[in-house]
């Protein structure tokens, strides 16, 4: 039998391939495609396992060949795509919406690779229909949640050992102490949140998790493998130290199924009063603002500031937007 892994991308340009052809031979769909004959095997012994629900005949892609067993047909022809007729490509709506949760990690070199980033939002932006930006332009998501980048070197370090499995050690600097301190992590990942960067790891001084942020880390450099981690602490959940009651409205019932709430006691009116457990109050703004179709705190001044940050990200995005001069003057 022929190797039955083959890559997604590849997978998906095989049967609109064979669909506009008919009965092809395998050595030149292959070269065609850019894949050894073996791999073209490979790929269509996948499919021919893949389909519509329901799996059964009419479902499923069907190929004809011309021998008793695939790996020995010279001809091959796909009688059913299971709807896949053409090469499946990005619409607009996800390139945008590809484009805008990628563009978080610009200026965050400790995350992943900046030029590849660029890269790829810049494909991105052309399958949406963007024009590309110039060279000197500041990118308005990246600019609407901006921090303080950390220094490139560290920014290398930290990224390398992260994916490497390496330990860290640096000079960080507490904001609320105003010490600076030699710190040795086993880092586990990185995130990204309000426009900075952050390293979550074991700190091997303390012995517990503790989250860095990478503009106050200085001096990083690689003292070998990383320590087995343990189980990272949740930032949210039925063992979370503090908690915040709330509402989930009744359209929004669905959500009770995807995030595990405490205290649930449902309304006469479908409404249903919960309480959400946290460990980090940044954390628990950002789940109520990226949620707020669904859960409303019960806390109006919490409910207040979530509203203002609410409106404040849409009065970026309304200062971005063309004015009708720049759409077009009258002739």
């Amino acid at each position: 039998m022929s190797p039955r892994t083959v890559p997604l991308a590849t997978l998906l340009s095989v049967v609109p391939y064979f669909h506009a052809r008919g009965a092809v031979r395998v050595a030149d769909a292959a070269r065609d495609l850019g894949m050894s004959e073996q791999q073209l095997r490979g790929a269509l012994w996948q499919l021919w396992s893949c389909g519509l629900p329901g799996y059964g005949p009419g479902d499923l892609i069907d190929l004809a060949f011309s021998a008793e067993d695939l790996d020995d047909a010279e001809l091959v022809e796909v009688t059913f795509t299971a709807g896949i007729d053409r090469p499946v490509r990005l619409t607009a709506a996800e390139a945008v919406t590809l484009e805008t949760g990628l563009a978080v990690f610009l200026d965050h070199p400790e995350v992943v690779d900046q030029a590849a980033l660029r890269d790829l939002l810049e494909t991105l932006r052309a399958a949406a229909g963007v024009p590309a930006r110039d060279a000197g332009a500041s990118d308005p998501v990246s600019a609407a949640s901006a921090g303080t980048a950390a220094d490139p070197t560290d920014a290398d370090t930290v990224r390398t050992a992260v994916h490497r499995g390496r330990a860290l050690r640096f000079v960080y600097h507490s904001a609320s102490s105003d010490t600076s301190t030699i710190r040795v992590v086993d880092p586990a990942r990185v995130s990204v949140a309000d426009g900075h960067s952050y390293v979550h790891g074991v700190d091997r001084e303390a012995g517990e998790w503790r989250t860095f942020r990478t503009d106050r880390m200085s001096g990083a450099e690689d003292v070998g493998e990383r320590r087995p981690l343990g189980p990272e602490p949740q930032e949210y959940g039925g063992d979370a130290a503090d908690g915040e009651t709330a509402t989930v409205r009744a359209a929004g019932a669905w959500f009770l199924d995807e995030f595990p709430f405490r205290d649930v006691v449902r309304r006469p009116d479908g409404d249903v009063d919960v309480t959400v457990g946290y460990h980090d109050r940044a954390w628990l703004q950002r789940f109520l603002l990226g949620h707020a179709d669904v859960v409303t705190p019960t806390d109006p001044d919490l409910a207040a500031e979530i509203a203002a940050r609410a409106a404040e990200g849409l009065a970026h995005y309304a200062s971005d937007a063309p004015t009708p001069s720049d759409a077009g003057g009258a002739g």
